[in-house]
């Protein structure tokens, strides 16, 4: 197979996973409202990246993830997701030394420092996302919330920052467990908690099937985007963080026995979860909720790959905005 012949939707078509197909009604609203912060808040941006921005569709993502919350509880949520899938973007060619005060400082004020004025959207944006989460969610929420950032930026960002740089292609077995940090999913989880209006208790928060249930979809999402985004990362020897390329270069296989290895490996992560969603412990008074909640995850999965597939222009080659610097300029 040729990479000009490959086309995602081969693996993964339209509705491919057992969860609803679903989309939350204020996306349209909430779209121009993103439009806005673009356009007015993220100006260190060019016209050229903000534009990118706008078709890239981001909040059909938001609304197919959590597509039964209220207008008040999915705007922080959208707010959240501009931020992050930007702040990511435009670090694409930092140094672990060059991103950790940005990061740093990022979290000091999710923990409740106020931005200065001088510093640009991605810090007034956090405060801005912080607040209005507090506004309906409990302290401890957004203590797990930031804590589940933190590890994306130092274990996933700044963990494949020198592979990055160096293009380097990592072995499977690093890949692995970077990536369940890079792709960035472990915040979004908890956003699960604001649609469904339902904080887990410490000791099913805790529990090994809820955390097993996590880490799994996180994989699967890892390995989905990587299926999505391959086209564009052929073209760009920096991205090299892309389970097809690891395996190849492992293995020294086909880009063709590659994508049906990364498919094995998808597809029995599904399995698994699923396993353990119809096979969950007695959570006693709390049983419908775990289920409510579990079931919740499997739609953002599902909603995902609708997004990459209907919604956006994101993980075409000339979709993604990527930085107008390097880390030597």
């Amino acid at each position: 197979m040729k990479p000009e012949n490959f086309n995602p939707r081969d693996y993964l078509p339209l509705n491919y996973y057992p969860w609803p197909n679903l989309i939350n009604p204020h996306v349209d609203k909430i779209g121009k409202e993103m439009d806005d912060w673009i356009d007015n808040d993220y100006t260190f941006l060019s016209e050229k990246l903000r534009g990118k921005y706008k078709r890239q569709k981001q909040h059909y993502c938001m609304a197919r993830m959590i597509p039964t919350a209220s207008y008040e509880r999915a705007v922080p949520c959208h707010r959240f997701i501009h931020f992050y899938d930007t702040l990511d973007d435009q670090m694409e060619f930092h140094t672990v030394e060059e991103s950790e005060p940005i990061l740093e400082r990022l979290i000091t004020i999710l923990k409740g420092a106020q931005p200065l004025t001088d510093e640009n959207a991605f810090f007034q944006h956090a405060a801005l996302f912080r607040d209005e989460f507090l506004a309906f969610m409990p302290e401890i929420w957004l203590e797990r919330f930031t804590e589940a950032l933190h590890r994306c930026f130092k274990y996933g960002i700044q963990a494949e920052a020198p592979y990055k740089g160096t293009s380097t292609i990592p072995r499977l077995a690093q890949y692995m467990v970077i990536r369940e940090y890079s792709v960035n999913m472990l915040p979004f989880f908890y956003l699960v908690d604001v649609e469904v209006n339902f904080v887990l208790p410490k000791f099913i928060e805790e529990h090994p099937i809820i955390q097993k249930l996590r880490t799994l979809a996180v994989r699967i999402i890892a390995w989905q985007n990587d299926i999505h985004s391959l086209p564009k990362e052929l073209l760009l020897d920096t991205e090299v963080f892309n389970l097809v390329i690891v395996l190849q270069h492992e293995y020294n296989l086909s880009l063709e026995a590659a994508l049906t290895e990364t498919m094995r490996i998808h597809d029995a992560d599904v399995a698994e979860f699923i396993i353990l969603q119809e096979n969950l412990p007695d959570f006693g008074i709390y049983q419908q909720q775990v289920q409510d909640y579990i079931k919740a995850i499997g739609i953002m999965i599902q909603g995902i790959n609708t997004f990459y597939i209907v919604d956006t222009s994101r993980y075409v080659p000339d979709g993604f905005a990527w930085p107008e610097r390097n880390s030597n300029e």
